[in-house]
């Protein structure tokens, strides 16, 4: 019979994550995979045989959870974003556009052939026709005209392992009724984009159990207005001219009308009802900052080396075609800007409301990077007016209670698995804190300083062998 593996922690302050207060000079004993004692140091006695890990005057969080990542396998090595993530204390992922690969890298993660996060994994997007992304060449879409098609979709997803149901923006409202019905019937989850031809408040009704991203929903719903404008939203998809770019122009300048009349009660009512149903937000604003300032992406970033070349191309491509639709107006960018502002003031709302918030960055989108934007996400929350607590919560309790995961993941508590994230400094003082990692445990697997330095090596050397795009 095998020796179970033994680690003990000892002397770090613990942050949960359940809310409590932090506890300094404690030990925290991790028995193969399942944390099995936390308590004062002074008190806890060390099991034989345990490798001591000295942490004294560090700080000890559950791993984090990106709760909406597009990991590309560019590389076709997937231990190239896998190594981001772990070494960025990203232990779970939520993979929100599904592929064949996926499935074949979490195989080799749950065999242990390979290190890496937790996957949960979407079905492909499932989207109205034309689809959004029609127009590029071999992207994992499914664009459904009809209540039948729907019906098949939703199927052929489950038969390929999909976790979830992951929706799409132009999804027609019998498209989307009928994935809905068809999910529910199933019993899989449903999450994703709203449609922008279907009502918010008939989606949040709708069993969908949560919405990505803050493009076009909340605030025409949250404007006396909303009828108006969103007839213009449905407007929007019979756009002679559509493409993401396009898509992308024409919403912005509904959420420009749309906060011209903002109601702070109509908007509240919005959140009362989001809770009241249960279902959570994922706000990416790591993306929408990127979106509404791209001049904020910075191509001499030290981290672009973890990326393949010709990302910078890529990235320019993307940004000016999808990004800024062909260019931006000075009036444009100003608006944008300010759009920024409301989309982080919108968070802190919800969050006073008490709607369950998850984060999550979009990578690997322009100005984005695998693992790293996590913590960007996080001070984007704390920007918003959560309090780092509750930002740390977004990243861990609340990502494990919509995944049904909080009864062993989630907070650093017994019985829950050793996803933990061991800290320089206090992330209570300053959230950029969660940037200081001094080491990862992923699944019970301690990742030390020299290891975790090896897996940022690992990526950059896989990123850096790959030839140039043709």
């Amino acid at each position: 019979m095998t020796r179970p593996e033994i680690h003990a922690y000892v002397g770090a302050t613990v942050i949960d994550a359940t809310g409590a207060p932090p506890r300094p000079d404690q030990s925290v004993v991790v028995v193969d995979r399942t944390i099995t004692i936390v308590g004062p140091a002074a008190q806890v006695p060390i099991p034989a045989g345990a490798l001591v890990h000295d942490v004294a005057g560090k700080y000890l969080i559950p791993g984090l959870t990106d709760m909406h990542v597009h990991s590309e396998p560019e590389t076709g090595d997937p231990r190239h974003f896998a190594a981001l993530y772990i070494a960025n204390g990203v232990t779970a992922i939520r993979e929100m556009w599904g592929r064949p690969v996926l499935h074949d890298v979490r195989r080799q993660v749950r065999s242990g052939e390979l290190l890496g996060p937790r996957m949960t994994i979407a079905s492909p997007l499932l989207d109205g026709e034309p689809a959004l992304w029609s127009d590029v060449p071999d992207a994992p879409v499914v664009p459904i005209g009809s209540s039948g098609q729907a019906r098949r979709a939703v199927a052929e997803a489950i038969d390929t392992g999909a976790d979830f149901i992951k929706v799409y923006s132009r999804l027609s409202p019998e498209a989307y009724r009928a994935v809905i019905a068809e999910a529910h019937r199933r019993d899989i989850t449903v999450a994703g984009h709203r449609s922008d031809n279907v009502p918010f408040l008939e989606q949040i009704e709708s069993g969908q159990r949560s919405f990505e991203h803050l493009f076009g929903g909340i605030w025409p719903a949250a404007s006396p207005d909303v009828d108006r404008l969103e007839a213009a939203m449905a407007r929007i998809q019979t756009s002679p001219e559509f493409h993401l770019g396009s898509w992308l122009k024409q919403v912005t300048q509904v959420e420009w009308d749309a906060i011209a009349s903002y109601d702070r009660a109509t908007a509240n009512s919005v959140f009362e009802r989001l809770v009241a149903a249960d279902v959570a937000y994922t706000p990416t604003l790591a993306v929408h900052a990127v979106i509404d300032q791209p001049e904020s992406i910075r191509l001499d970033d030290s981290r672009m080396d973890y990326l393949v070349p010709g990302t910078p191309e890529s990235w320019d491509f993307l940004r000016e075609r999808i990004y800024c639709g062909g260019g931006r107006s000075a009036e444009e960018a100003a608006r944008h800007r300010e759009l920024l502002d409301w989309r982080r003031a919108t968070v802190g709302a919800m969050n006073e409301a008490g709607v369950r918030l998850l984060a999550g960055t979009d990578s690997v989108g322009p100005g984005l990077f695998p693992g790293f934007s996590l913590h960007v996400e996080l001070e984007q929350l704390v920007a918003a007016g959560l309090t780092p607590m509750r930002a740390l919560q977004c990243a861990t309790l609340e990502p494990a209670r919509f995944l049904g995961r909080e009864h062993w993941a989630g907070t650093v508590e017994v019985g829950r698995v050793a996803d933990l994230v061991i800290l320089d400094d206090d992330p209570l003082v300053d959230i950029r804190n969660t940037q200081r990692i001094h080491s990862v445990v992923v699944d019970g697997r301690h990742v030390g300083p020299r290891e975790r330095a090896e897996l940022l090596r690992t990526a950059e050397r896989i990123a850096s062998e790959q030839p140039l795009p043709q």
